[in-house]
């Protein structure tokens, strides 16, 4: 676990950020004052946006701390909820440990809080001035952003950042990277890696994707792969350098993917890179060659005929401003909590674990100013998605369906259609996820009976994730939106809204399969057990997404092109935005997205900076 990030990170200031660190985080009855009596509230930027907070204060002490509102992922986040304001108060002090896994719900519930004391002491956080004469102008301040900023200064160049939610850091998810010939490789004895090899797997796993859709057409820039491939490992060193905590440094194959020709995946703590990238940037900040405008959406790029030349914002207050600049780079993220441009897209059906301010900003903005999107009706899914009502199109339960047994996939007209387990090394995994892509409303249903139930339970496993007491399974049989249950095959069926005579029909000719240990439909040769009856379950799942895959098209330089291939001169791209199909192809790689905000994020500033000081 690590100490909350620096000030910047945790201030939520209405126009600017307080990165000269206004706004630190104190001791109760500290220098700043002696706290009064009464309840404060207070606000902070988590991973889904706002957290509010209500702080009881009495004798000069925090005495109780409410989570009032917050838009974190239920699971996930309950740690900090839970953990975080008794570790405040213990200590009382806001600087305390984060919660183990979710730690930018930790920091988030640490800003608010902090804030309340603020509000409390009557401390006034100052703004701070942006740059007058910018050379970069970056429109979203997540990883690749910063990264961006911090090699645009190297450079030479004079940046802005703006960023839309209340603080930096994006949605930097999971904790994996991947690099070819990288210091952790050389320690582990891997010396036979090269950016070659890595390429060529990109190549061998489009034919994997080919192979599951044949009637595909598509193109990517194999220049943007084998760009990646080289610099990789050049990233990953970088934020090994920078002081990240890499864990064990043992280089491995991907947990969920398919596997590599050389173990060159590394997991490490998610939270340390933010925090290493965040410090670089300061540095930066403090020398006056960076500044920061928080809580400021990018709206529309300004435009000198084809030339970008700044950009349109809003303010935290609602006016309107703009920015000019001689480039601007959009590292807005993709569009996974935008129910338009998915449906447009990709699925009618779906959830997702990104954050409601994950809304495609900037595709759309490049789309205006000339920009052409690519692969977009690519979208990596994400197996086994519970959408309740409830929760919108939040993420909140799933079914990791590559880790448990018994289980059987059927479709709306209650037929199987494919070896629902595969390969145990992950081989199969994109072509039993692309089930979600192929189904009618992408709607796959998973049935299993009471018998395997009682089995799961007494291994010790759940059915959906993270469901270790089995309340969670309890309570989607409450609400009945997405479980279902039924004393025969008939009965649960009905329920689901599938056909039911072809459903019996199918588990009738499954139980056959499993009693020989032969699946005769779809070669499944692992963990097969007949239904026994008793009860029957099924579960009605959609896809889920992480990250979206298309994006405007961009040649090596960084530069986004237009429709006949050339460079739309002022603008860059870094980032999620780019779109992994564009520069992979349409497969799914253990690390490619998390070092991808390095990779693209460095080549993004620099060449951004090169154009402006052409000028």
């Amino acid at each position: 676990m690590k100490k909350r990030l620096l000030a910047l990170i945790m201030s939520s200031i209405v126009m600017v950020s307080a990165l000269t660190g206004c706004g630190k985080q104190q001791d109760a009855g500290s220098s700043e004052g002696v706290l009064p009596t009464g309840t404060f509230e207070g606000i902070g930027n988590s991973f889904g946006g706002e957290l509010k907070v209500s702080v009881k204060l009495a004798d000069g002490k925090i005495e109780e701390i409410t989570i009032l509102e917050h838009k974190d992922t239920p699971g996930v986040s309950d740690p900090a909820m839970k953990d975080i304001p008794v570790a405040i108060i213990e200590a009382q002090s806001t600087d305390v440990e984060v919660a183990s896994g979710a730690s930018m719900s930790s920091k988030g519930i640490m800003e608010a809080v902090q804030n309340a004391l603020d509000n409390a002491n009557g401390v006034v956080k100052e703004e701070v001035t942006l740059l007058e004469e910018p050379d970069v102008l970056i429109v979203g301040g997540g990883m690749a952003g910063m990264v961006s900023a911090i090699t645009a200064a190297e450079n030479g160049a004079k940046v802005i950042i703006f960023e839309k939610t209340g603080k930096l850091g994006g949605t930097f998810g999971g904790s994996t990277l991947s690099g070819t010939n990288t210091k952790m490789q050389e320690e582990n004895g891997i010396t036979d890696d090269s950016p070659e090899k890595f390429f060529q797997d990109f190549i061998r796993l489009n034919e994997g994707y080919k192979e599951i859709y044949p009637e595909a057409e598509y193109t990517w820039n194999e220049d943007l792969g084998r760009y990646y491939a080289e610099h990789s490992g050049e990233a990953v060193d970088w934020l090994d350098e920078l002081g990240a905590d890499m864990k064990d440094r043992t280089p491995s194959q991907p947990t969920l993917y398919e596997p590599l020709s050389v173990p060159r995946v590394y997991v490490g703590d998610r939270a340390s890179y933010e925090e290493v990238v965040t410090k670089e940037l300061q540095k930066h900040i403090d020398a006056g060659n960076v500044s920061v405008a928080l809580n400021t959406k990018g709206e529309e790029l300004l435009m000198n005929g084809k030339e970008v030349v700044g950009v349109k914002v809003t303010k935290a207050d609602g006016t309107e401003a703009e920015f000019k600049a001689d480039s601007t780079i959009l590292a807005t993220g993709g569009y996974g909590h935008s129910e338009e441009l998915v449906k447009k897209y990709n699925f009618q059906n779906f959830t997702t674990t990104c954050p409601e301010f994950v809304t495609g900003d900037g595709h759309i903005m490049a789309e205006k100013a000339g920009a052409v999107l690519k692969n977009m009706d690519f979208l990596t899914a994400y197996s086994g998605g519970l959408k309740n009502e409830e929760n919108g199109l939040k993420k909140v339960d799933s079914i990791r369906v590559k880790d448990f047994p018994y289980i059987i996939f059927v479709n709306e007209n209650g037929e199987r259609f494919i070896d629902e387990l595969g390969n145990e090394d992950g081989s199969d995994y994109d072509k039993i996820s692309s089930s979600w892509k192929k189904a009618k409303d992408n709607k796959v249903y998973i049935m299993l009976d009471q018998a395997m139930v009682d089995s799961l339970k007494a291994e010790g496993k759940s059915i959906i994730s993270g469901d270790k007491d089995w309340s969670k399974f309890a309570a989607q049989l409450e609400k009945g939106e997405v479980l279902f249950t039924g004393s025969t095959i008939e009965d649960v069926a009905e329920k689901a809204g599938i056909n039911g005579a072809n459903l019996a029909t199918t588990i009738e000719r499954y139980n056959g399969f499993a009693r020989n240990g032969i699946d005769e439909d779809f070669g499944r040769t692992r963990l097969m057990t007949e239904f026994t009856g008793g009860t029957y379950y099924v579960f009605e799942t959609t896809p889920y997404l992480m990250i979206t895959a298309g994006g405007p098209d961009m040649n090596d330089k960084g530069e986004v092109l237009n429709a006949d291939g050339e460079a739309i001169p002022g603008l860059y791209q870094a980032g999620e935005i780019i779109g992994m199909a564009n520069a992979f192809g349409r497969t799914t790689i253990g690390g490619i997205g998390n070092t991808g905000n390095v990779v693209w994020g460095k080549l993004a500033g620099s060449s951004a900076a090169e154009y402006a000081k052409s000028k």
